[in-house]
């Protein structure tokens, strides 16, 4: 943002043939040497600071910029956006906008007030009325240039030229209609939107407003440390909200960073490091020091999509199945990270591989696994002293689970893979039938499954040739097992989990374990299935 330099106090919120091993070989070739993607990308923001005979445009290797929509304040207009807009189409980089948020003036109160989506009975929804009449003046810019942003993020920081009531809850609680009342105009009109500001400004205005489900820009203004803006990725936003991209200034640019692929490592008498991207070195080497936790991002907007890991901890084994919401390992109680998995979902999954390695105890770098491949050791003791990680261009999988669901008035719904979740959540509609194949690169073998379905109860088991649940007969599928067959078996673990009718997201189950329910008359409405190999946990 312009001025960012000037934040003020607090302002970071800061095989055992030889055909086997021919096979294996094969794959652990076109991993190790898949030319690697940088992840992250590097770009600036602009907007009214950068018109002519102001701060300069980005430099020309920018990768994405985004650009202000208003003048400062709501309802005023950058008044280059038309010349920015174009810079960016002549260099056909992508772009983002952002728009100000701000405390309507008596006039704007009175103006606004009474016109929008929200009834004008009660002070709290005038206000949301004014919110959303901000958010129509900045997308009227943006018809003005005949311009559709990927994303449109608000503003949200003092003003000395129209300041933000902040002095009791009760204001707290009027600023947050407001921007309510903003992000709803973005999202009335298709844009998905986010939220700009740092945890001082955001306390001050909202009183630290949750908002774990937005998307979040963070600051880190002027870099006391190289990885200031950085950390901001992978540590809690200001809001709880997922950040996606991190900016820092130098005076003269705004410099921006999205998060994807960028990690952080918990080290035994250090604590959390510095953050590093792209395949650098997380932990430490020639010390003895066990990590003990990571965390990663995969956040950003040029993909959809998340990560499935677990780690293997001293003492505790395997944990659950998470997202990278969470870290993997612990904290604080001394037990060193021994092993983990890591695979990509969604969209990102489609386009790209997750690679990465340990350095372990003893033994070293390992060589690079690659999409669900265990990294470091399991019942040997040994700590994980380092990690890279990195996105590579997508490696036909050595191993995966391809699955589709029968949803009530959606029917078949598309093919998905290795964790993405199948199915719909938040919708209310049953789950009716799966449909499940899995496969390696290295070994034999299919499935055994059966579906315990509404009037019906448990029906036979069968192979993946056969579809379980029913279709056409308006049936809720309730739970179902899984277990793999042949060679797969003794090398692999089949997990799943059921999204259950007022239940939520059930635990991981594994090889023949019941997801979903039976006997309590609750649909499934989403599923989520992984193969990983045997390791022993």
């Amino acid at each position: 943002m312009a001025g960012l330099g000037a934040l003020g106090p607090g302002r970071r919120s800061r095989a055992s043939t030889p055909r086997l091993l021919a096979v294996l070989l094969v794959i652990a070739l076109g991993v190790l040497f898949a030319a690697p993607a940088r992840a992250v990308d590097y770009g600036h923001d602009v907007s009214w600071p950068q018109c002519p005979g102001g701060l300069p445009m980005p430099p020309e290797d920018t990768e994405f910029v985004v650009v202000g929509l208003t003048n400062g304040l709501a309802f005023t207009e950058n008044p280059c956006l038309d010349g920015q807009f174009q810079w960016v189409l002549d260099r056909g980089v992508r772009a983002q906008a952002y728009a100000m948020a701000t405390f309507p003036t008596t006039v704007q109160y009175d103006t606004y007030g009474d016109d929008g989506p929200w009834p004008a009975s009660t002070r709290l929804d005038r206000l949301r009325n004014v919110g959303y009449a901000e958010g129509r003046a900045a997308l009227a810019s943006l018809d003005e240039v005949g311009w559709r942003p990927e994303r449109i993020w608000v503003d949200v920081e003092p003003r000395p030229q129209q300041p933000w009531p902040s002095s009791t809850a009760a204001q707290r609680q009027e600023n947050r209609y407001v921007i309510s009342g903003l992000l709803a105009a973005l999202a009335d009109a298709g844009y998905p939107h986010g939220i700009y500001s740092y945890s001082s400004g955001w306390e001050a205005i909202t009183g630290s407003w949750q908002l774990p489900d937005v998307p979040v820009w963070s600051p880190a203004g002027r870099l006391d440390f190289a990885s200031e803006a950085s950390d901001l990725c992978v540590n809690r936003s200001f809001s709880g909200g997922t950040v996606h991209i991190a900016q820092w200034t130098d005076g003269t640019y705004d410099y921006d960073m999205t998060c994807i692929g960028v990690y952080q490592a918990h080290v035994a008498t250090i604590g959390w490091q510095s953050s590093v991207s792209d395949g650098a070195t997380a932990g430490t080497t020639g010390r003895s020091l066990p990590m003990e936790a990571l965390r990663l991002s995969v956040a950003g907007d040029r993909l959809s999509g998340d990560i499935l890991w677990r780690g293997h901890v001293q003492n505790i084994g395997w944990q659950p199945w998470t997202t990278s919401a969470s870290p993997i390992g612990t904290t604080g109680r001394g037990l060193r990270l021994e092993a983990f998995q890591l695979r990509l979902t969604g969209d990102l999954a489609s386009q790209y591989s997750i690679r990465y390695r340990a350095h372990v105890q003893n033994v070293g770098w390992q060589p690079y696994g690659i999409d669900g491949a265990t990294a470091g050791t399991v019942g040997q003791g040994r700590r994980v002293e380092a990690v890279t990680i990195e996105l590579v261009p997508k490696v036909a999988p050595a191993f995966t689970a391809v699955y589709a669901a029968h949803v009530q008035n959606l029917g078949w719904m598309a093919n998905v893979s290795d964790g993405t979740v199948a199915g719909t959540t938040g919708r209310a509609l049953r789950v009716e039938a799966l449909r499940l194949t899995v496969s390696s690169a290295a070994y034999t073998g299919d499935i055994e499954w059966r579906g315990h379905v509404q009037s019906i109860g448990w029906q036979p088991w069968t192979s993946s040739a056969n579809p379980i649940g029913t279709t056409g007969q308006g049936l809720r599928l309730e739970a179902f097992e899984i277990r793999l067959t042949g060679e797969m078996a003794n090398h692999y673990r089949i997990h799943y989990r059921a999204h259950v009718q007022d239940l939520g997201w059930q635990s991981w189950v594994a090889d023949g374990g019941t997801a979903g329910t039976s006997g309590m008359g609750k649909r499934i409405e989403a599923v989520q299935i992984l193969l990983a190999p045997r390791t022993g946990g």
